[in-house]
């Protein structure tokens, strides 16, 4: 079956433990660019805003069982505006898990902002990325961009891993933040409303920024 395609190359970054799989061979059939990068945080990133994490109906449930899901859920959702889990298949009850386990999993991810998505198999979960992508990068025309683990050497490189690790900043907004205020302590200065005249940071951005740069820091019990 021929695919029609946007002029525009659509970009996929695909963590490193990803590679190999299916879902990659498919986006490449779809005429994806595929970026290969050792993500600390989730499996595929379709643009600054969106990050996938993909998990099959066992992984999901072997998640609960050790305890990874809600931490990995969580870093996502400070980390990206949109994240998404894709779950394949429905095998969640291969493990004698209880099923009110699984379905309470499934409503906590909601609640925490992660939205949730079904597949059948790997070329669905792909079909998934690839739209997801393609909205993004075509319609909304949106940059590529993630959350890495940098290691600076030179020091706009300091300044830009420093600013990259405040909540909802990605490499791309962390960028956009230092071009608009010139320098980490203005922007550590900066107001709410100040923040938020810099595309990309809205009222919640703002909002989280100006807390965590504010708030009186107290030691957990």
């Amino acid at each position: 079956m021929q695919k029609t395609l946007p002029s525009k190359k659509i970009v996929v970054v695909v963590d490193t433990r990803e590679i190999y799989s299916s879902v990659v061979r498919e986006l490449h059939d779809f005429g994806c660019e595929i970026v290969e990068k050792m993500l600390p945080l989730g499996d595929y990133v379709c643009s600054e805003r969106i990050c996938v994490e993909r998990k099959t109906a066992e992984d999901f449930t072997a998640s609960i069982i050790d305890g990874r899901l809600f931490d990995q859920i969580a870093r996502l959702k400070e980390s990206y505006e949109k994240p998404v889990l894709i779950i394949e298949g429905r095998n969640f009850f291969a493990r004698g898990v209880h099923p009110n386990a699984v379905y309470g999993a499934l409503a906590s991810c909601v609640e925490l902002g992660v939205s949730l998505l079904h597949s059948s198999n790997p070329r669905e979960t792909a079909k998934i990325i690839y739209f997801l992508a393609k909205k993004e990068q075509v319609n909304g025309r949106r940059e590529i961009a993630f959350k890495t683990k940098l290691k600076p050497k030179s020091l706009q490189e300091f300044q830009l891993a420093l600013i990259a690790s405040l909540p909802f900043v990605n490499t791309t907004l962390a960028k956009r933040l230092l071009k608009y205020f010139k320098t980490p302590k203005a922007i550590f200065s900066a107001s709410e409303r100040e923040l938020r005249k810099v595309e990309g940071i809205g009222e919640r951005k703002a909002r989280a920024i100006w807390k965590v740069l504010n708030k009186e820091w107290e030691e957990e019990s």
